[in-house]
């Protein structure tokens, strides 16, 4: 049965991983990808929906598709700070998407956050937090949120914090417990191609072993 993908952050670290990933795979005929930006160089399978002048929500458009897979997100850093265009991408962005998404039988898979909590201290565990939370009472043929520990790959920004993070975490591997480990962005995006290839039903949540599972 033809296979039609939609990814979103798809010229983030696992976005475009997903991209190739997907371009390669027999299963999936055809790909589109929704952002401001198109892929470079991308495979012949991929179809880029853009914004509609500044909207970019009402880029999307009516065609029918599968599944959603949404990397979209950005850094407190990346927005200079600015606390409500962090929110703009990484929860309005995303719950506009699934609200368009929601009641038409789709598979939605949303990379959120390992510490995902909408009461939490922290701004961006809340904002991750409350994007699950709206995400569940919406109508999907199966949700599957993951939620991944700090990423490990090669970023086009420079993330100096992130990167000590990582080689210490990378370090103390084996005496961290499973959810703190850092994930290999390739593997959480074989990951996500292969849930949405499931023909299951209901909210499921994925986090460091059920991720490396579903990638195998």
């Amino acid at each position: 049965m033809a296979r039609t993908l939609l990814i979103t952050g798809a010229t983030g670290l696992v976005g475009s991983s997903v991209v190739d990933q997907a371009a390669m795979d027999p299963r999936i005929d055809r790909i589109i990808t929704w952002g401001r930006r198109p892929v470079p160089n991308a495979p012949t399978k991929v179809t880029h929906w853009g914004p509609d002048g500044s909207d970019l929500l009402a880029g999307l458009r009516s065609e029918p598709v599968n599944t959603v897979i949404c990397c979209l997100g950005t850094t407190i850093k990346n927005v200079g700070g600015d606390k409500a265009a962090f929110i703009h991408v990484d929860q309005e962005l995303v719950l506009g998407l699934g609200r368009w998404a929601s009641g038409k039988g789709l598979h939605f898979c949303v990379v959120s956050a390992m510490a995902a909590d909408p009461n939490s201290r922290i701004f961006y565990n809340r904002v991750k937090g409350t994007v699950e939370q709206e995400l569940k009472e919406m109508d999907f043929a199966a949700l599957h949120i993951f939620r991944p520990s700090i990423l490990d790959g090669p970023r086009k920004e420079n993330r100096t914090g992130e990167r000590i993070g990582l080689a210490v975490m990378k370090a103390l591997g084996p005496l961290l417990p499973a959810d703190y480990r850092p994930m290999p962005h390739d593997t959480l995006a074989k990951a996500l191609i292969n849930a949405e290839l499931k023909s299951d039903t209901g909210t499921h949540l994925h986090t460091y072993r059920s991720i490396l599972e579903l990638a195998n």
